[in-house]
């Protein structure tokens, strides 16, 4: 983000509320005595460890972020979305657990699935992401069996494995890149308590069944 301003005593304040290590910044703020509405604002957190895919990066974004006081206090989110950055690294972990008979693999043309029997190559399928009833898809486009191109949509389906989105959550955007997938996923304007909890609430509006996390937010503090 371009022009854009933090505070290390916000970030602490903050990560002090939520118990975990957050990066804030924003483009611009206003508000007397004390700044309550900023716009073009982004945390970033390190990652999130969950029952389906560690997640190496999460950004939360909103056009405008704005504090309404009382008691409680509450948020005000302008057009809000989430970006989620998957690794290779942690996609491969998750195969050799489930010792699955296939690999993803994170390309800039997409999602490639390798199957292989003894070591030796068996398919090769090109898929493109797509979000059903919530869950991550992934519908083969092409395909290549033992070397020979073949047309075999209909003989596979895959998952990828992340939680399943919110009926009010949609998928807006899809970042290939090779050994890494970014997500972006949007929301419809909304308000909420500050209070306890409010990590929690905030992920359930994205993905609801994210009270299965296995170890909320590991890694790294952001930079």
């Amino acid at each position: 983000m371009s022009n854009a301003n933090r505070s290390d005593i916000i970030d602490q304040l903050v990560g002090s509320y939520l118990t975990i290590p957050v990066a804030i910044f924003w483009e611009s703020a206003q508000g007397l005595p004390f700044p309550d509405t900023f716009r073009g604002a982004r945390l970033e957190f390190a990652g999130m460890a969950t029952a389906w895919l560690n997640l190496e990066q999460i950004i939360w974004r909103a056009v405008q972020v704005r504090f309404l006081a009382g008691f409680p206090a509450r948020i005000q989110l302008t057009e809000p979305s989430i970006e989620v950055v998957i690794g290779q690294l942690e996609l491969d972990r998750w195969i050799e657990k489930f010792e699955l008979p296939y690999r993803l693999e994170l390309a800039e043309k997409g999602i490639v699935v390798r199957t292989e029997l003894a070591g030796m190559p068996i398919a090769e399928f090109e898929t493109r992401l797509e979000v059903i009833d919530g869950w991550f898809i992934l519908q083969p486009s092409r395909a290549t069996i033992l070397g020979v191109p073949s047309y075999v949509s209909s003989l596979f389906r895959g998952y990828l494995p992340l939680p399943p989105l919110s009926s009010e959550a949609r998928l807006v955007s899809i970042d290939h890149g090779s050994g890494t997938l970014g997500l972006t996923i949007a929301l419809d304007d909304f308000e909420e308590e500050v209070s306890p909890g409010l990590l929690l609430r905030l992920q359930k509006r994205f993905f609801p069944m994210v009270e299965q996390v296995a170890g909320m937010f590991t890694g790294p503090k952001p930079r």
